[in-house]
């Protein structure tokens, strides 16, 4: 049974996301494993965004591949807000190391009740998944739109099939927007699962917390919770203080 279980932990491929100016990756055991189902799930402004965009560019700068799609952000934008973070990114979207793929101009486009995230499941989005991360950021409008039960069994059925394929996909969303069948199914097969909130300490410090929920195949020891802040031209900053 020993053997059995080391060999298993052998199987195990990781997504390296160091960055030599925060403890970030160190606070998660040093990297995420592939062929993993990742959701990130907070109110709007508990920092899903900035979390992505960090672990997107770890996974760039240990050369990763990154999908990168945004239902907020264009690709001018996208330049922008990870420049000013200190992310430069440039230079991977030349090399197409990463593909940035915006939803923002597709408002009003697409015909109620339809759902634009499974044109993602059509052949002629392949490209999307040679990427080693992809991340949808966030699942909302129009990404999807009504999801219903039929909806949210098709869309956990395709997550599944991503992850099978030896890829991880992240997906952020607010519980609020979607259909409580599926986020009660996406957190129940979910590997990683964190839970993002506003830290009660000092309401005016800007400070987050990262409650990670379940954490399966880690690498290393890793905290149940994370505080961290965002700092200009420096991206993400854990906070090193213990916070409870």
């Amino acid at each position: 049974m020993a053997n059995q279980i080391y060999i298993q932990y052998q199987m195990v491929n990781y997504i390296d996301i160091y960055l030599d100016r925060d403890e970030f990756a160190d606070r998660l055991g040093g990297s995420i494993p592939k062929g993993s189902i990742f959701i990130i799930e907070g109110e709007d402004g508990a920092g899903k965004s900035i979390i992505s965009q960090r672990l997107s560019y770890g996974s760039l700068l240990n050369k990763n591949k990154v999908t990168y799609i945004s239902s907020e952000l264009s690709v001018v934008d996208f330049v922008k807000q990870m420049d000013s973070l200190g992310y430069d990114i440039k230079d991977y979207l030349l090399s197409q190391d990463l593909l940035f793929i915006s939803t923002l101009y597709m408002f009003g486009k697409i015909k109620e009740k339809e759902n634009l995230i499974f044109e993602l499941t059509k052949e002629k989005s392949r490209k999307i998944f040679d990427s080693d991360l992809i991340i949808l950021d966030s699942l909302s409008y129009p990404l999807i739109n009504g999801l219903d039960k039929m909806g949210s069994v098709r869309l956990l059925e395709f997550l599944n099939k991503v992850k099978n394929m030896e890829k991880t996909i992240i997906i952020t969303y607010s519980p609020n927007d979607i259909n409580e069948f599926f986020v009660k199914n996406i957190r129940r097969i979910a590997d990683i699962y964190f839970d993002l909130k506003f830290s009660s300490i000092d309401e005016g410090s800007g400070l987050k917390m990262v409650n990670i929920r379940r954490f399966r195949y880690a690498r290393g020891v890793y905290n149940n919770v994370i505080p961290f802040r965002v700092e200009p031209n420096i991206g993400l900053i854990v906070e090193i203080s213990s916070y409870v």
